[in-house]
């Protein structure tokens, strides 16, 4: 799967949102589906009076810039080639339309190097001559954000939550090294339990909590990816709001007044009670409660979950 600020994608699933979209914002230009079967001719639909085309696409995976670069410029290659080899069963379902526009539409993508390959490619594909095609045929390039707002008008018919974020929502990247992790835990597992510094067992139970913390910060990475890999869709609203809990954390962290311990205690159960609140059924409370659990150990090994 893809992920965008718009959810998690594969293929089908970007297809059947765009064919959404198309038949709600170019009803009035009579938008026509070209259904894949029997073949797949280059233009997943198209408009009857204005002659704009249009072609979906989606990667199947993450890549980096340079990859999801060469999958969409090779994409943008093979369906416009399209156009002239199944030139004869296009012409008939276009009819008397011809074609002014060719709009590739895929989730994001790095404007100016497939920009510059849309020009070279509209100049080849207007030297074909093809009989449905207009003089001035252009290459076009849609991402999610041209359609922001019939994507949220979808979503809202639907009753999903709309979209207002600015990219695909991510965990905070660990960057740094297990040592400093080690030693922030130790900090402040001393913080924590700093009521019972003056008795007999004090180093015991900072050592056992210190390993406990340890234990739930690494098993979080593998954790939250099992969720990324089998529920993708729940994963983005989850993490979306961790995110913004985590703006939460940081605020109260400077403010807070009261014990270490108690501040530890008001996030964890703060973040299980939202977990309820906004993402059941898909997560019951012994998810929750090991999603904060987990959220608490890396808070406080990367510093968002502070003392000082």
């Amino acid at each position: 799967m893809f992920t965008t600020k718009f959810g998690p994608f594969d293929g089908g699933t970007w297809e059947e949102l765009c064919q959404q979209v198309f038949k709600r914002k170019y009803q009035a230009e009579d938008y026509q589906q070209m259904p894949a079967s029997p073949g797949d001719y280059g233009l997943e639909g198209f408009t009857l009076n204005s002659g704009w085309g249009f072609q979906c696409y989606c990667p199947s995976k993450h890549y980096n810039r340079k990859e999801l670069y060469e999958k969409q410029r090779d994409k943008v290659t093979e369906d416009l080639g399209k156009l002239k080899t199944y030139k004869d069963d296009i012409q008939k379902r276009l009819g008397a339309t011809k074609l002014s526009r060719w709009i590739f539409v895929t989730p994001e993508f790095d404007k100016n190097d497939l920009l510059a390959h849309a020009r070279v490619k509209e100049v080849e594909v207007r030297s074909w001559n093809l009989p449905f095609l207009t003089e001035d045929f252009t290459v076009l390039l849609y991402d999610g954000d041209s359609f922001l707002v019939e994507i949220n008008e979808i979503r809202s018919a639907a009753g999903e939550a709309l979209i207002f974020d600015d990219a695909a929502p991510v965990l905070a990247e660990l960057i740094g090294d297990q040592e400093t992790y080690e030693q922030n835990v130790q900090r402040k597992t001393e913080t924590r339990l700093g009521e019972k510094r003056d008795s007999a067992n004090f180093t015991y139970k900072v050592q056992q909590l210190k390993q406990r913390t340890l234990e739930s910060f690494l098993e979080s990475e593998g954790f939250f990816r099992r969720i990324a890999d089998s529920a993708p869709v729940s994963y983005v609203r989850l993490v979306r709001l961790i995110n913004e809990y985590e703006n939460h954390v940081a605020d109260v962290s400077m403010t807070w007044s009261g014990t270490p311990e108690d501040l530890t205690t008001q996030v964890r159960e703060g973040l299980e009670r939202r977990i309820n609140s906004e993402l059941s059924p898909e997560f019951d409370e012994t998810n929750a409660s090991k999603v904060a659990r987990l959220m608490i150990a890396r808070w406080l090994a990367i510093c968002e979950l502070d003392y000082d």
